[in-house]
C-alpha cells in the first residue's frame, strides 16, 4: 500500500487559482445525511440515511496579497459557486485527484498574530457532488498542440463522466486553448465526450457526459496565438 505525505499534494486549484504554494493544511469529509427515525417506545435511538450525502472542504496556509494568490481566490466570494480541484498523490498522469463544483465559501477568515507571518483560511460547503478521478493532464506548461497517451479502464463504462480544467497561467499574445476529454472503443480512433469552452486566461470549468463511455480516454488540445502562446493548465476525469 503506498503511503503519501505533504510534499505528495500536487496542486489545490480554485477557479484557475493555484494555492499550493500558501497552504499548509487542507481536509476534506463527506457525510452521509441522515434523519432520526425512533418513535414513541423505542429504548433506543435509530438513523436513517435520507439519500443525501454532503461534502466539506477546508484549507488554511498564509494570507498572500498577490494577484494570483489566497486572498484574490477567497476574499469576498463566500457565496459564489467555485470549481474546486486538488490532488494528493502527485502531480502525475493518471494519479488520482478530487474535485468540487458547488463549493460554497461559507466562511473566509483572516488572522494576525504578534511575531508570526499573517495567516488565511476557508471553508467550503459543498452543494454538487463530489467527484473522485484521474489526472489526464498534469498541471504543467504547453506551448503546443497534442494529446495525452490514452488511459485503459479495460472494458466502458454506462454511466457518464466529469471533466475538470484550471487554467493557472498564460503567455503571449491573444493566446487560445481548446482542450477536449476524447474517448474510444479500439485506442485508435477517437471522438470527443467533453469538449470545454475556449480559454484565453486563467479559468476553472467543469463539464459533464451522459450515456457511454468507451474503454480509452485520452486529453487533447489545441494553442493558439502569436508570440510563442503558451498556457499552464490541469485537466481531471471520472466516470460516472
Amino acid at each position: 500500500m503506498a503511503k503519501y505525505g505533504s510534499s505528495s499534494v500536487a496542486f489545490f486549484c480554485v477557479d484557475g487559482f493555484n494555492l499550493i504554494g500558501v497552504t499548509t493544511d487542507l481536509s476534506e469529509s463527506t457525510e452521509a445525511i441522515t434523519e432520526e427515525t425512533n418513535s414513541l417506545g423505542d429504548s433506543w435511538p435509530e438513523h436513517t440515511p435520507t439519500g443525501l450525502r454532503r461534502a466539506d472542504l477546508t484549507a488554511s496556509g498564509f494570507y498572500d496579497d498577490a494577484s494570483d494568490s489566497s486572498n484574490a481566490a477567497l476574499s469576498g466570494s463566500e457565496t459564489s459557486s467555485r470549481v474546486v480541484s486538488y490532488g494528493f498523490e502527485g502531480n502525475l498522469f493518471q494519479a488520482a485527484f478530487l474535485g468540487h463544483e458547488g463549493a460554497f465559501g461559507g466562511t473566509y477568515s483572516r488572522s494576525v498574530t504578534r511575531g508570526e507571518l499573517h495567516k488565511a483560511s476557508a471553508t467550503w460547503t459543498v452543494t454538487g457532488q463530489k467527484d473522485e478521478g484521474i489526472i489526464l493532464h498534469v498541471l504543467d506548461t504547453e506551448s503546443s498542440t497534442s494529446a495525452t497517451g490514452s488511459v485503459d479502464n479495460s472494458a466502458s463504462s454506462a454511466s457518464g463522466s466529469v471533466g475538470y480544467i484550471h487554467v493557472t497561467g498564460k503567455s503571449g499574445t491573444s493566446p487560445t486553448l481548446d482542450v477536449q476529454i476524447r474517448h474510444s472503443a479500439d485506442n485508435s480512433t477517437f471522438a470527443d465526450i467533453i469538449a470545454f469552452s475556449q480559454k484565453t486566461t486563467e479559468s476553472a470549468e467543469r463539464k459533464t457526459s451522459s450515456g457511454t463511455v468507451n474503454r480509452y480516454v485520452r486529453c487533447d488540445w489545441a494553442i493558439g496565438g502569436s508570440s510563442t502562446p503558451t498556457f499552464t493548465f490541469f485537466v481531471g476525469f471520472a466516470r460516472g
